[in-house]
């Protein structure tokens, strides 16, 4: 389920946790760090128990308006397809699924007003109507609107989303990403998928016991930045000797030691891959300047590993410089090698 760039996120996270809190203990640290990425399943659950939830809801609405004392014809004769959904039908009698919700014992007893509210939103889309009052429909058909609910009314919902991180997920990019995720299972599941489309998971199951897999990347590299980022900061000394230490990024030595760990420990993972990953990371984490300022930096301490044969992969690469090109080259340059005068 998770891609290595939203790993490195976590590990990124953790890390700044780690050293915020007086760097008290890794294995307490890298249990919290585990502890989050499982809770995306959690989330997962939760997300797809609240479209199951909408739907027990419109069901219920139908049957108070039925035992009313003086129903209306359209009241009496409703039009239950949304209710009598296939695709939710098939969701609703997913095994993994309805383990996970008793597991976790997932409710909705204090939102059902919150839910009701994104339902009754829902109900006067134009989706919706043109869903309802179709004369025939298909399987495909009632896959689509739940893609609609999910997309357009569940994950919009800033409400909800406070709700959730009541459940301790905290994190707006976790939120982000599973939302995602989720997404794109329920996209991709088509009535053809027998018996039953397996949910993401956190970690790929059919690898837990390589030393390959996501697990093991994620303790590699958070254990390894940890225990050897005082013998990185000497690669970092030389190659930013020339920037104002009092106005470098503390989250960018972060990211630029994790980046150092995987050029070194990290055999399997192409150098240009790594120094993409940790400038991307700078532009979503750090300030303005970091992409330029880690991409820089970076392209040094790769020379300086590879001199001090550090540096072992797999299947060897050209050493890269910039990115771009030498105009970048210049602006890094310019911004980062003169102090600024007084």
């Amino acid at each position: 389920m998770v891609n290595r760039h939203f790993l490195r996120q976590k590990v990124l996270q953790s890390l700044y946790a780690y050293y915020s809190s007086g760097a008290e203990s890794i294995e307490k640290q890298e249990k919290f760090l585990f502890e989050n990425i499982y809770k995306l399943y959690d989330l997962e659950i939760y997300l797809m128990a609240a479209v199951l939830e909408i739907r027990d809801l419109e069901e219920k609405r139908i049957e108070e308006a039925k035992n009313k004392f003086y129903p209306t014809e359209e009241e009496r004769n409703p039009n239950m397809r949304f209710v009598n959904n296939a695709y939710l039908k098939r969701l609703g009698e997913h095994e993994e699924l309805k383990k996970a919700i008793e597991k976790l014992h997932v409710n909705f007893v204090n939102d059902k007003t919150l839910l009701f509210t994104i339902l009754q939103h829902f109900r006067q889309s134009e989706s919706y109507l043109d869903y309802m009052n179709k004369e025939t429909n298909c399987f495909e058909d009632d896959r689509k609107i739940i893609v609609q609910l999910f997309k357009n009314y569940i994950i919009k919902n800033e409400n909800l989303y406070e709700v959730l991180c009541e459940h301790g997920f905290t994190w707006e990019c976790d939120y982000e990403y599973v939302c995602q995720v989720v997404l794109q299972f329920l996209k991709t599941w088509l009535e053809d998928d027998y018996p039953q489309k397996t949910l993401p998971y956190p970690f790929d199951k059919s690898m837990e016991d390589t030393t390959e897999n996501d697990r093991e990347f994620v303790k590699n590299v958070f254990r390894n930045t940890i225990n050897h980022g005082f013998e990185y900061e000497s690669y970092i000394e030389k190659r930013s000797q020339n920037w104002d230490k009092e106005r470098l990024a503390v989250i960018d030595v972060f990211i630029i030691k994790m980046a150092i760990t995987e050029f070194i420990y990290c055999p399997s993972i192409p150098i240009k891959v790594t120094l993409n990953e940790y400038i991307e990371l700078a532009k979503e984490f750090s300030t303005d300047k970091s992409r330029l300022f880690v991409n820089g930096v970076l392209d040094r301490i790769i020379t300086d590993l590879r001199v001090d044969d550090k540096i072992h992969k797999e299947e060897e690469e050209d050493l890269l410089f910039f990115e771009s090109n030498d105009e970048l080259r210049e602006v890094y340059s310019h911004n980062f090698h003169i102090k600024d005068e007084k």
